[in-house]
């Protein structure tokens, strides 16, 4: 600080102005954050971490891990990550017997990011995304920092899909996006591959469009998962999972998608 000069600040540099001080993009005024608050509570019940702490086994392999990748720190990674999608594609096909490969596998930083990237990718300004509700609240919230419409349509009384009203749904709005949940969060009802069919039907009858399968659940559901209907639809259905649930790492922050080829080549266009 020179002789003389007089520094006058606030307790928090900068609190003096609010969120409607910031030249804000009028779309997202008025807005809400997504909200999964870290609770000091004995039992978290609202965010659906598994409980157990992981295993000393596990902690002992893991920072064996980190040691042998901190000497290569001053290098960047493999930006494709193709040690780590080669061994997603191998879960795959041992949960699924579908001849997943590396090449239809896209990894990033939890499944947010994933559907992020596929909003970057296939929604955007002047383009939609439908969703049936109640389902997962990021998918508006991810619509919404796209610039990509959000739309709704009703799940019947009981929170269950009907796949005729939804394929009406489709008709009716021809969206760039369409958002399956399934199992679906908050209700937990899955869907049949016969119900995402007529879903991929009736968005095969459109110009375009795809169906993102949101499985952040998969592995709780006894239908089989829709990685079984990529080959059938290579053009309009991409299957996203994270292994935040069924495999206790929400702390590692690991989403991935499970597509066609040509799905990922997409992917690499938007990525960081």
């Amino acid at each position: 600080m020179r002789e003389g000069q007089t520094i006058v600040t606030t307790p928090v540099p900068g609190a003096s102005v609010t969120l409607d001080d910031l030249p804000l993009r009028d779309d997202l005024r008025g807005k809400s954050p997504y909200g999964a608050p870290q609770l000091s509570v004995p039992v978290r019940l609202n965010t659906n971490e598994n409980p157990h702490p992981p295993t000393q086994a596990l902690i002992d392999d893991v920072t064996e891990s980190v040691r042998v990748v901190a000497a290569e720190l001053h290098r960047y990674p493999d930006r494709d990550a193709v040690a780590l999608r080669t061994d997603l594609a191998a879960y795959l096909r041992a949960q699924t017997g579908v001849a997943i490969g590396v090449e239809n596998v896209w990894a990033a930083n939890g499944s947010n990011e994933i559907l992020q990237q596929l909003l970057q990718a296939f929604g955007g300004p002047g383009r939609s995304a439908l969703g049936f509700v109640p389902s997962y609240s990021m998918h508006p919230i991810i619509s919404d920092g796209t610039q990509t419409r959000w739309l709704v349509a009703d799940r019947d009384d009981d929170f269950r899909l009907d796949a005729d009203v939804a394929a009406a749904a489709i008709k009716e709005h021809n969206p760039d996006v369409v958002f399956v949940t399934s199992p679906n969060n908050p209700t937990g009802q899955s869907v049949s591959l016969d119900d995402l069919r007529t879903m991929l039907e009736a968005l095969a009858s459109q110009p375009g469009g795809i169906l993102i399968v949101d499985e952040a659940y998969g592995e709780f559901s006894s239908q089989p998962s829709a990685v079984e209907l990529i080959d059938a639809y290579p053009t309009r259905l991409v299957v996203s999972r994270t292994m935040s649930k069924a495999f206790a790492f929400a702390g590692g922050r690991l989403g991935y998608l499970a597509a066609a080829p040509a799905m990922i080549d997409a992917m690499l266009l938007v990525r960081l």
